[in-house]
């Protein structure tokens, strides 16, 4: 290449960077600020349908890129509503550099920083999106009319840092506030997909936020669309994959796990008055869900609950007529702590304690149907396996039924039952069949004087819910144990029928191994906290021994009269065509009288020496 063509390129060189300079050096007198503000005013209030107002400066830098900041931003509220729409502290956007010096800006990548955006609540708890979103708005009501493809409108990138988002009602009663959000909206154009990310602080909880839609048109306008929602705090964590839509009646199908470290702590920041009978642990839920017309359906769930894991189906609904949820399913458990169970629904530690029982809050505003099962269950001390149990809470009344299981080599069930409306009562039943006493006798330290073996057992319980149950002095009900092959500390036949001679009080021996019975049967009546016994009958290979008398069930204090003799029947025996009753004379009577675990006993009638058979 000659001098001169080498000459010229520079010469050229030098004019471009001279023009681009002239043109960098008067590009910022040549934009008009006036233009900026009146088309962002202009933008804004197109999309949001209202008027929109910049109260501050407006600032328009042109390197390293277009950008304008603007300050003191006010939507207006749409329908004439008092508080504006959205404030924003201040803006900035990127410029399309032709455009702006064409005098027609276009504006993206937008930052907001304090940003409030209020949104009206409907009384039935819907947003109407279209109505509060302007052009956004207006085009989502003609595509959905004209079902048809939407406009290809730009919307780009949204950043907010520190905003506020609160939804109210039309009296302005705030509902719920969310402050410290930050995050980024991308919604390249309105058919396009829609994802968001944001932390921000709810109820005095950080946590954060991911949620996309494939149609935002569908999701907004109550039409399905494959949804993800991700919610992440230490109060809980939400995952949402399916499809769903917020445009109208809540509609949601596809999977979903939820968890919580403590679900009384997460009752207490959603603000619910729901308060369990304790404090409930870890909850977690995973598996298909479908929500529909107020109702959310988990099958195959897979749940645990304070470290009790289990799977089944589950349900809950809100009526229209009534406002507290209603919870049905069929749950099974591995492993189940039934306490724990109960305390969700009654306060326990009132229920077995000095206090009057009492339904948790959750019971009284959640109506419950479950059924429960478990391969191993634990009840304080007592071990259950194959457990059938259900759980029944409405209004003002709660049912909780062991059907059946396996206890201690027998079968037992159990139900607790507990009324509140007036003049309420609560209920306990208990029975068994085929079980070894012994072992539960060890097991909750009966005491030893209450007869040991294999058998069956049904006591009934009725008090006022208005009182202490164990109090004693208001319960009611009855008790029979059938026990067979086994022993009864104290009063074995030859113990008793051995102290003949003796004249004065003596200690029965709790700590002797006993005699074997046939058969031991003790029946009895309560009223008023005390258990009255009657035809209880020990019946030993050498003789009987009868029990009546009173036993104080607060304290366990005795007043009995104990029986020993060969052949004891009933009085009316010989009338009624029964066994002859035995002679006086071979019949030994003790007064019985401490309690259970220190009973002592004194002769009342001793058989008359001397006289002939």
């Amino acid at each position: 290449m000659g001098k001169s063509a080498l000459r010229a390129a520079a010469i050229l060189a030098v004019l471009v960077v001279a023009m681009a300079g002239a043109v960098a050096l008067t590009l910022p007198w040549l934009v008009s600020t006036d233009i900026v503000r009146s088309s962002i005013e202009r933008e804004l209030g197109n999309f949001f349908g209202t008027d929109a107002e910049l109260g501050g400066q407006t600032q328009v830098r042109i390197f390293p890129r277009p950008r304008t900041t603007l300050r003191d931003v006010t939507i207006a509220g749409p329908g004439g509503r008092a508080a504006p729409i959205l404030t924003i502290e201040s803006m900035e956007a990127d410029i399309g550099l032709a455009g702006l010096v064409m005098g027609r800006p276009e504006f993206s990548n937008f930052r907001l920083v304090r940003p409030h955006l209020r949104l009206l609540v409907g009384q039935d708890g819907s947003i109407d999106w279209a109505a509060q979103s302007g052009r956004a708005g207006r085009l989502f009501r003609r595509a959905a009319d004209a079902e048809g493809e939407m406009s290809g409108d730009a919307l780009g990138s949204v950043v907010t840092a520190q905003g506020r988002i609160t939804f109210e009602r039309g009296d302005g009663t705030v509902i719920e506030d969310i402050t410290a959000v930050d995050g980024q909206l991308n919604w390249p154009q309105l058919d396009a997909p829609l994802s968001l990310s944001a932390e921000a602080i709810w109820r005095g909880t950080a946590g954060s936020l991911a949620f996309n839609t494939q149609s935002p048109r569908a999701f907004f306008l109550n039409t399905p669309s494959e949804t993800g929602l991700t919610v992440q705090s230490d109060a809980v964590a939400l995952d949402f994959d399916g499809m769903a839509n917020a445009g109208g009646p809540l509609f949601a199908d596809g999977a979903m796990s939820f968890s919580t470290p403590s679900l009384q702590t997460l009752m207490t920041i959603l603000g619910t008055d729901l308060t369990p009978g304790r404090a409930l642990g870890e909850v977690a839920l995973s598996g298909p869900v479908r929500l529909a017309q107020r109702r959310m359906r988990f099958e195959g769930l897979d749940i645990t609950v304070d470290g009790n894991s289990g799977s089944g189906v589950l349900e809950i609904g809100i009526s229209a007529q009534r406002a507290e949820p209603a919870v049905t399913g069929t749950l099974d458990f591995a492993t189940l702590d039934i306490a724990a169970f109960l305390s969700a629904f009654i306060d326990l530690p009132q229920l077995v304690g000095d206090g009057p029982p009492s339904m948790a809050d959750v019971a009284t505003q959640i109506s419950t149907d479950l059924r429960v099962s478990a391969a191993a269950a634990t009840f304080g001390d007592l071990s259950l396996e194959n457990l059938a149990a259900t759980a029944q809470v409405s209004d003002e009344v709660a049912i909780f039924d062991i059907g059946d299981a396996l206890a201690y080599g027998g079968h037992v069930q159990a139900r607790l039952a507990l009324s509140f409306a007036e003049g309420g009562r609560a209920e306990v039943i208990l029975s068994g069949q085929d079980v070894d006493t012994a072992a539960i006798g060890e097991a909750f330290a009966l005491p030893r004087a209450l007869p040991r073996g294999r058998g069956n057992f049904s006591v009934t319980m009725h008090a006022p819910t208005t009182g202490p149950m164990r109090s004693g002095r208001t319960l009611d009900g009855m008790v029979s144990v059938e026990v067979r092959n086994g022993v009864m500390p104290g009063f074995g036949f030859g113990q008793l029928s051995g102290q003949r001679d003796i004249v004065r009080y003596f200690s029965l021996d709790m700590e002797a191994g006993g005699e074997t019975f046939s058969s031991a049967r003790i029946y009895g009546d309560i009223a008023e906290g005390l258990l009255t016994l009657k035809d209880t009958r020990i019946i030993y290979p050498d003789g009987e021994v009868r029990l009546e008398g009173i036993v104080t069930l607060s304290t366990g204090s005795l007043a009995l009269t104990a029986t020993a003799g060969p052949a004891i029947a009933d009085a009316t025996a010989d009338n009624a065509g029964g066994e002859p009753a035995a002679p006086a004379e071979d019949l030994a009577r003790f007064f019985v009288g401490g309690s259970w675990n220190r009973p002592f006993a004194a002769p009342v009638l001793l058989p008359m020496p001397g006289r002939d058979g």
